[in-house]
């Protein structure tokens, strides 16, 4: 079970020969305030809950128990944690703000088991946006391509219109999961190996 509705995760997830079932949590993140804590902790922890509520709304409902995974992007300058913007002004302030700057990129992500067991992790990667053409900056944002993604970009989107970024550490977590980092876990899953309670670690 994959508990996001992100075309981009389940689009990760297919080329690696994984078929998840779609179940997204029934939250809006946007509008979490996730208060003074680490881009690091507050993506690990946006993932386990959101994992946590997909399994009370299967189990509510009387779903079978299964494995699922969940996971969370957000991005930090200067010990600031940006999640998704709320509105387009919002997305104009947040890329303002990571223009002609560096900033990382945090995706934390959770697999619960049917046991109970639980696994959480993290991988962060750094972006650096340079100068964006003013024309192609006030498209993107009456386009409504900010909607939905932490930061108000999604990294093959922007190169792809030809935004001067670029990438230190693995695009897959500025995208939204590290899969390949975690295939091998996933694999041991579906295989029925079971995973401790309680384990965390870097993706």
């Amino acid at each position: 079970m994959l508990a996001s509705g992100s075309a981009r995760r389940i689009e990760l997830l297919r080329a690696l020969g994984f078929d998840p079932i779609v179940e997204p949590a029934d939250l809006d993140d946007g509008a979490l305030e996730i208060g003074a804590v680490s881009a690091r902790d507050a993506a690990t922890a946006l993932a386990h809950f959101k994992a946590r509520r997909v399994a009370e709304q299967r189990q509510a409902r009387g779903a079978e128990v299964a494995w699922i995974l969940a996971a969370d992007t957000v991005c930090e300058l200067d010990g600031a944690i940006l999640g998704k913007p709320r509105d387009e002004a919002h997305a104009r302030s947040m890329l303002r703000s990571l223009e002609a700057r560096r900033h990382a990129v945090v995706t934390g992500w959770c697999l619960l088991g049917p046991d109970g067991s639980c696994r959480v992790g993290r991988d962060e990667a750094w972006i650096v946006m340079g100068a964006l053409d003013p024309e192609d900056f006030e498209r993107f944002l009456s386009e409504g391509a900010w909607r939905g993604k932490a930061g108000s970009y999604n990294l093959p989107e922007v190169v792809a219109r030809g935004w001067p970024v670029s990438c230190e550490g693995d695009p897959q977590t500025v995208v939204g999961l590290p899969a390949e980092k975690l295939a091998p876990m996933l694999r041991a899953a579906l295989a029925r190996r079971g995973v401790s309670p309680c384990v965390e670690d870097d993706a």
